[in-house]
């Protein structure tokens, strides 16, 4: 951690510690401290992937206990009610808690001062601010860290606010037993159970990809002239994909169709696959249909892996209508697949084939430079010019290879 991150961190400190102690008077150590402080403790052990991190359900403690107790008390749960994972770090220590007790401590004020909803939104945007005050001082833009953030945790934010809300006015307001502190676990129960079947879930859904990662192994192992061609098309098209300001979730089924898109290969005979010579009209037919074998491969993981199957079916369609399988033409043809497309040609361009010798990454260019407007979208090609300027690892094929390689 530089000294720039770590003077935002003292100062974040700072500034909590001086509210807390500001308003020491509304500061209660009794059983509502007890409570959340070891509600919010246990839920921040669960965990929720999001795509630039982990959200852990302590949020919900933390809201929780911001709309039921005084600003300190609840100041005082958002730090004491967090459980870390890892090693000890006392600057992320100090930075999570400062950030979290923060956040509980304007939230409660804003719920006495405007109502449950603004203590929400308060803590909500106080812990983004401060994850975006962070990746400023480790040196990264904040309008994209913002961005990216507000995008990632908002859902999860909406989707559990009702919770936390609920958890708060059973503890205050009980209906099913004495004392508030079980009616608010009782309502928990639900969400817990509900995340675990998520979890599972989502164990299911990477397994099923590392089952389909494990077939495209299977099929460029088959041919060493396209080895690695798959993760190379993957890298390119990610790149193509976020430079053209795609979200990255979008970017991501990008890179995933990218890596699946030649899967449909696995059901063409291996002597067409590999043949140096000019292929046959039969021949020709069976490698065109290699997009419709894919999909129908994949149709069974469909729940799964559905959103890449636009990648997978016209990868190969031209911009003027003459490609395959279906002709589309233009927009009609998915913009993810338009991107693999450029991806696909290029990485074939820059690799040795039986029959011919690689271009090298300019001659490539220049071809895509051509192509664009018959077979290729002109903004797809311009995006992808201004990331191969950059020059990626991905640029020059060796130096790509040396890099996974290594």
């Amino acid at each position: 951690m530089n000294a720039q991150t770590k003077l935002i961190v003292l100062s974040l400190l700072a500034l909590y510690l001086g509210l807390l102690f500001g308003e020491i008077r509304t500061f209660r150590a009794d059983q509502g401290l007890a409570f959340f402080a070891l509600l919010g403790a246990v839920l921040s052990r669960i965990g929720i992937p999001l795509q630039f991190g982990r959200l852990t359900m302590g949020f919900v403690a933390h809201i929780a206990a911001a709309l039921a107790l005084p600003p300190a008390t609840a100041g005082a749960v958002g730090a004491l009610g967090y459980l870390g994972t890892g090693g000890f770090n006392p600057w992320k220590e100090a930075f999570n808690r400062a950030q979290l007790g923060l956040a509980a401590f304007l939230a409660s004020t804003a719920n006495q001062v405007a109502g449950p909803l603004a203590g929400g939104a308060v803590y909500f945007l106080t812990n983004l601010g401060a994850l975006t005050l962070l990746g400023v001082g480790l040196g990264k833009p904040p309008a994209s860290l913002w961005s990216e953030n507000f995008r990632a945790f908002l859902p999860s934010y909406l989707g559990l606010f009702p919770v936390s809300l609920t958890v708060s006015a059973l503890y205050r307001h009980p209906l099913v037993t004495p004392w508030g502190g079980a009616d608010a676990l009782i309502a928990l129960f639900p969400v817990v159970y509900v995340y675990f079947l998520w979890v599972h879930q989502v164990r299911l859904a990477n397994a099923m990809r590392n089952i389909v990662e494990a077939s495209v192994r299977y099929l460029e192992a088959k041919d060493p002239y396209t080895a690695y061609h798959s993760e190379r098309v993957a890298a390119i098209a990610r790149d193509i994909a976020l430079e053209m300001g795609l979200p990255p979730d979008q970017a991501r089924t990008v890179e995933l169709g990218a890596r699946l898109h030649d899967i449909g290969k696995v059901k063409v005979p291996d002597p067409v696959l590999k043949k140096e010579r000019e292929l046959s009209r039969e021949e020709w037919d069976a490698i065109a249909k290699h997009p419709l074998y894919g999909v129908e491969l994949l149709r069974p993981l469909e729940s799964f892996l559905g959103e890449v199957f636009p990648v997978v079916l016209y990868h190969h369609e031209r911009w003027d209508g003459r490609g395959y399988p279906e002709g589309k033409a233009g927009y009609e043809i998915p913009l993810t697949a338009r991107i693999v497309a450029v991806a696909d040609a290029y990485e074939a361009m820059t690799s040795d084939r039986p029959y011919r010798r690689a271009k090298s990454p300019e001659e490539a260019l220049k071809e895509i430079q051509d192509l664009a407007g018959t077979q290729f979208d002109p903004r797809v090609v311009e995006a992808f010019i201004r990331v191969w300027e950059k020059n990626p690892v991905w640029k020059k094929k060796n130096e790509y290879l040396k890099t996974t390689l290594a």
